[in-house]
């Protein structure tokens, strides 16, 4: 791996090297293959900026970052690069279809094939049912107002059709009605 620093303004110090290098090899940990990194830093004034540019066969990756001080800019580029880097190996694995252990192969394999899902769309996290009380407008602004959940599904009393009250992110709340 081939690490060349640039100072822009100012000198990079021994100390500021031996963090970089120490940042860079947590990074290799999780993205194997560096050939070559690039580290800017430049310093105006009072503000100080990070600029890490990493090529592997992998890809490449890069993060900049501004702050009062060059080593706080540094340590938080990398640690950007560091989840960079996560993020990509993980979606490889998921792509590859790995990081399974054996056992749970073995026991997807003895399992009858269910038909593949479609993941295109967005998935439903969590379903709940709701007994669908006939009640007033203003019984179901109490009784939202009362609950944690913030949602209520009734049957309206005077059109005797199903209406969703829910609270607002402005503290109001919202009706929901069908149309005829």
């Amino acid at each position: 791996m081939r690490i060349e620093y640039t100072g822009r303004h100012m000198d990079v110090s021994d100390s500021v090297r031996r963090l970089g290098d120490r940042k860079l090899r947590k990074l290799a940990k999780h993205l194997r293959g560096i050939t070559d990194v690039h580290v800017i830093l430049s310093a105006d004034k009072h503000r100080h900026s990070a600029e890490v540019t990493v090529h592997s066969p992998h890809g490449d990756l890069a993060a900049t970052q501004e702050s009062s001080d060059i080593g706080v800019s540094l340590r938080t580029v990398m640690d950007k690069l560091i989840r960079q880097a996560e993020r990509r190996v993980g979606k490889r694995r998921v792509r590859k279809g790995g990081g399974r252990s054996r056992a749970t192969s073995l026991r997807t394999a003895a399992a009858p094939v269910a038909a593949p899902r479609e993941e295109s769309g967005p998935r439903v996290i969590r379903s709940r049912r709701f007994a669908v009380k006939p009640m007033t407008i203003e019984e179901a602004a109490l009784e939202v107002g009362a609950s944690r959940e913030g949602v209520l599904v009734f049957r309206d009393a005077s059109t005797e059709r199903v209406s969703v009250l829910y609270k607002r992110k402005d503290g109001n709340l919202g009706l929901i009605e069908p149309e005829a």
